[in-house]
């Protein structure tokens, strides 16, 4: 909640006039509105769960206090012992002493340690009672499942691409096995598993929560090429122009039925009996059921003058694919330079979305270079990101400046980068030999061609 009459008591020099500020604070509104009206509510774990997690805590109290119980004996032990071989050696009794004081300021700073993790520790155990960890084999990633969140929701929140079809348990495509752990049904499903998976340890992640830490066996895509060509509907939730060019398009995707896609990649859009159009996907993957797109008016088609003359709320839309390849490489952990030529923002934004959603990386720059200030038309967006996040810089390059003498000035070492360039194809071109001049890795420039008004 943002009082303006506030922010002016307290920053009276701030001036209104200039949109800059209230369009700002608009955007990051709408973002904060936006998660909150396509995330669905997390149920707290019941009563089950949290007695379940409860016990586990007390069994670890236990086996704690135990072992102090243990430690403790062994070093009044080792004193007596200790003071006995001083006595019987008396040529030791010098070390012996010296070696005593060293154990008791040892203990002396382990006990003042204890009140500077404390809050750290007991963060860590609220958090293990309100959500579970999942580690996924065999990739090694892992998330948490809050409240009573299904195990798939979870996992697709957290930017991880999980193999599902239906997600509402009729098509098994879910399908994971565990191997340690304790998980619970919370939804019943029409999938049949066999007597022998059931055995295994297989279950359905789209209709079981985790009661507790678990590891499981689960499928994940590992590149664009695992995810299967969908075809679904999906309705229009809200049409708004940020510019008189460009006009953003948001999505909604049956629950049942949603789009699995990475980063970076396009999709076929047709409006019934209208036109039909592919373009590249704005939003993250971690939210599968709302899609974003940007549409720029100079495409000059059918599609693009029925989007911004005749678009309604709730229309329906039809989608095919994913499609593409210009996707985010998750095994290389190089900072990233992402470099978005005009309306080549589109794929970055959703890369760069996905890479902050998966903490991928130590740093990412984003650079967008625009021919005028009216093509930045989400540059407030990318100033929310700069001041929400520490590791993540904005740099727009307008004009006619040069946007790898930009990169050049603030990154000396461009051999331990990635970096992933979209836009017209001219462009991406004269940018990448101009890092391969300057050091660049060939294997490391990943590009997508995006022509003005696509």
């Amino acid at each position: 909640m943002v009082d303006l009459g506030e922010v002016s008591q307290i920053y009276p020099a701030a001036s209104f006039e200039d949109n800059s500020l209230l369009e700002r604070l608009d955007r990051i509104i709408e973002n904060a509105s936006l998660r909150a009206r396509n995330r669905t509510t997390t149920i707290p774990p019941d009563m089950e769960t949290l007695a379940a997690r409860v016990n586990i805590l007390s069994d670890e109290l236990v086996e704690a206090k135990l072992e102090i119980s243990i430690f403790h004996n062994i070093f009044d032990k080792l004193k007596s012992r200790l003071n006995k071989l001083a006595s019987e050696i008396p040529q030791t009794s010098k070390t012996i002493h010296e070696l005593q004081a060293w154990l008791l300021e040892e203990i002396d700073s382990i006990a003042d340690k204890k009140f500077v993790q404390y809050p750290l520790v007991a963060a860590d155990t609220i958090l293990r009672i309100v959500a579970a960890q999942v580690h996924l084999v065999p990739s090694g990633h892992e998330f948490f499942v809050e409240g009573s969140d299904s195990i798939l929701e979870s996992g697709l929140s957290a930017g991880l691409a999980l193999n599902y079809g239906c997600s509402n348990g009729n098509c098994g495509k879910c399908k994971a096995k565990l191997i340690s752990g304790e998980i619970k049904k919370i939804r019943s499903h029409d999938y049949v598993l066999s007597e022998k998976e059931k055995l295994q340890g297989y279950f359905l992640t789209c209709s079981n929560t985790a009661v507790t830490d678990i590891a499981i066996e689960a499928e994940e895509a590992g590149n664009e090429n695992e995810i299967p060509v969908q075809q679904l509907s999906a309705w229009v939730r809200k049409a708004s122009d940020v510019n008189e060019n460009v006009r953003i398009l948001n999505l909604k995707t049956p629950r049942t039925q949603r789009l699995r896609f990475l980063a970076g990649q396009a999709v076929k859009l047709e409006i019934p009996d209208v036109a039909s159009t592919t373009l590249h996907i704005a939003s993250c993957p971690c939210d599968d059921m709302n899609l974003q797109f940007h549409i720029d008016r100079s495409a000059a088609n059918d599609f693009t003058d029925y989007i911004f003359s005749e678009i309604k709320t709730n229309e329906l839309i039809n989608i095919e694919g994913p499609r593409g390849h210009f996707v985010l490489h998750e095994d290389e952990p190089n900072p990233i330079i992402f470099i978005a030529f005009g309306g080549g923002f589109t794929p970055i934004k959703s890369l760069l979305e996905h890479a902050m959603t998966l903490d991928v990386t130590e740093h990412i720059h984003l650079y967008w270079s625009v021919a005028g200030e009216n093509g930045l038309y989400m540059h407030n967006q990318c100033r929310s990101w700069h001041d929400a996040f520490d590791r993540f810089d904005y740099t727009p390059v307008i004009g006619d400046k040069n946007v790898i003498s930009a990169v050049n000035s603030n990154h000396k070492n461009l051999p331990d980068y990635h970096f992933y360039i979209a836009g017209p194809e001219q462009q991406i071109n004269a940018a990448k030999s101009a890092l391969l001049e300057h050091g660049a890795i060939p294997d490391t420039i990943f590009t997508e061609i995006v022509e003005p008004g696509n």
